[in-house]
């Protein structure tokens, strides 16, 4: 069955996302800080 073929990709990939939790968590406040810096610079560019 895919149940079986889809457990050991979800046993492996269970500890990336368990290290990627605290790393995401340190980007989010990141991302929204550069959020409206990029678009100031993309509508910057965009605009003539």
């Amino acid at each position: 069955p895919i149940a079986y073929c889809l457990l050991p990709i979800t046993y492996y990939l269970l500890p990336i996302t368990y290290y990627l939790l605290p790393i995401t968590y340190y980007l989010l406040p990141i991302t929204y800080y550069l959020l409206p810096i990029t678009y100031y610079l993309l509508l910057a560019c965009l605009l003539p």
